[in-house]
């Protein structure tokens, strides 16, 4: 009776926390400081772990930072790890399952019974009992159900599959990455390369400017004439703002890209040429490789083996589930013979709902089948449409990086040419300054179709599955990382072609002697003519 009460009284106390725990809960958010805290913890751990830039970066350098930091990528590496952890829990479910269970019960009075006789109908007049009023139970036991195995299995390998498509999303990633970091870094190469020439172009412009309102205002010229003057100088003026505002945020960009804190000073290793990779294969060969190496048609195979297993898997619903178990038991009852035995069995269970509805599952799952197959038929056609589109882009990038190759070159020797006409003429600096702005939009549309011939040709090589990184390397640290990288990316553009970047004869204008504006674009003008032909 006092074990009983001792009971009682610690589940009422039990209860009574829990109904005040659930009438007590409300909504509690976030506070300011702790909302501040977060986003000190989260940028902390945004840029943890990251190398510091010691040097200039080159395109195999910003690829490497862009494969090892970039948060992107750690996000689909972190899934594919998952995916591959779930692989490994599954194995245990197709285990047999090995139970521990312990009990205590206790009753306030003794489970007493009487007996009736059958023949005579009269009940015995004293009560007796066979279980202690405070017991104790215990068992360890093994049971295999075959039919939870053959779910189990399937399951696994739906689940394996699964992991496999976190590999192809993650190669996905990587093939966009590299294409993001090869456009941003040849857009924040012209920022590099431009900005200071863009600079002293403005301020030169600015100067004239000043000078026409001073010529307006004394009347040294016709007002018309005055007026015509100054719109050009601010039309000029407006192009070469524009310029600045286009380059402003390729730094930016870049630098989110290989996950440095936005701000950061990038130097960029700029070559002096700017060599258009070549490629030699054929558009049938393109569309085999892409049906075989394709991430997302990868995919979508392992999609539809996933489907093929969901058929599997009810179809094996309508079988029966026999369980076979063992177990080793304890009772701490005093009226028992034996406290400790041991017992085995094996129990044949059938849901029969299954035998009705399982002609409806095995018939959506065939219909996920089918749909699964559509959808690999369509995405396949879409894949050989971007092969075809990736190709011709390529093409048109290069054609257009020719094209405004040499009217860089055409609009730099023009310059030239009027800034040692009118280099000790005031009047002439409108047309200075018009010639300079013409000059560095040529030059900002070249590094521009540069960037887009990168971009293009880091699609098509994502559109065939052509992976840049192997599929292991001897280390992971930046430098072996860009080793790898540099070289793979030499091994693809190794025939170059030579000719598809017109070349300049040999006689290159000689450059003024004052360092003015788009002084350095002469030396990327002679460092281009050399290294382009």
């Amino acid at each position: 009776m006092i074990g009983f009460s001792r009971a009682t009284r610690l589940l009422a106390s039990a209860s009574l926390v829990a109904l005040l725990a659930a009438c007590a809960m409300t909504p509690e958010p976030f506070s300011p400081e702790q909302l501040a805290q977060a986003a000190r913890d989260d940028r902390a751990d945004m840029f943890k772990g990251g190398a510091p830039l010691s040097g200039p970066l080159t395109v195999s350098d910003a690829i490497a930072r862009a494969l090892k930091y970039n948060l992107d990528r750690r996000a689909k590496v972190m899934e594919e790890g998952l995916a591959l952890g779930q692989t490994q829990v599954d194995r245990w479910d197709m285990l047999p399952k090995l139970a521990a269970n312990a009990g205590f019960t206790s009753r306030s009075e003794p489970n007493a019974t009487v007996s009736r006789d059958v023949k005579t109908q009269t009940t015995g007049t004293s009560p007796s009992y066979s279980t202690d009023r405070d017991n104790y139970t215990a068992d360890l036991g093994l049971s295999w159900n075959v039919l939870d195995f053959g779910l189990s299995y399937f399951t696994a390998k739906q689940n394996a599959d699964r992991a496999l498509i976190a590999q192809e999303r993650k190669r996905k990633t990587v093939h966009n990455l590299v294409q993001e970091v090869r456009f941003a870094f040849w857009r924040a190469a012209a920022h590099q390369e431009l900005k200071g020439e863009v600079e002293k172009a403005v301020a030169e412009a600015k100067v004239a400017l000043d000078r026409a309102k001073i010529v307006e205002r004394e009347n040294l010229k016709a007002p018309a004439e005055s007026l015509r003057y100054q719109k050009s100088l601010l039309e000029t003026l407006r192009q070469l703002t524009a310029i600045q505002q286009e380059l402003s945020t390729a730094e930016i960009e870049l630098a989110a890209l290989i996950n440095a804190p936005p701000g950061t000073k990038l130097v960029l290793t700029v070559p002096g040429d700017l060599q258009v990779p070549a490629w030699e294969l054929e558009l049938e060969r393109m569309e085999e490789l892409a049906f075989t190496n394709n991430a997302d048609l990868r995919e979508q195979g392992y999609l539809a083996r996933i489907s093929v297993n969901d058929t599997r898997k009810a179809i094996t619903r309508l079988f029966p589930g026999i369980t076979f178990s063992a177990s080793r038991n304890y009772d701490h009852n005093s009226f028992l013979m034996s406290n400790h035995w041991y017992e085995a069995g094996a129990k044949l269970s059938w849901n029969l709902m299954n035998l009705i509805s399982g002609p409806d599952a095995i018939s959506y799952a065939e219909t996920n089948e089918e749909v699964v197959k559509s959808k690999r038929l369509a995405l396949r056609m879409a894949v050989l449409a971007q092969v075809h589109v990736s190709e011709r882009q390529y093409r048109n990038a290069v054609s257009q990086y020719q094209q405004s190759d040499e009217l860089w070159r055409v609009d730099r020797r023009l310059y030239e040419l009027s800034a040692a006409k009118t280099a000790n003429d005031a009047q002439g600096m409108l047309e200075r300054v018009a010639g300079s702005a013409s000059a560095i939009a040529s030059a900002l549309r070249r590094f521009q179709t540069y960037a887009q011939v990168e971009q293009s040709y880091a699609k098509m090589q994502a559109s065939i599955g052509h992976d840049l990184m192997p599929d292991s390397v001897a280390s992971h640290d930046l430098s072996s990382l860009s080793a790898v990288i540099a070289a793979r990316l030499e091994e693809w553009g190794r025939q170059a072609q030579q000719a598809s970047v017109a070349a300049l004869p040999d006689t290159t204008p000689s450059l003024p002697d004052e360092p003015g504006p788009l002084a350095g674009l002469g030396r990327w003008f002679a460092a281009g003519s050399d290294g382009a032909r």
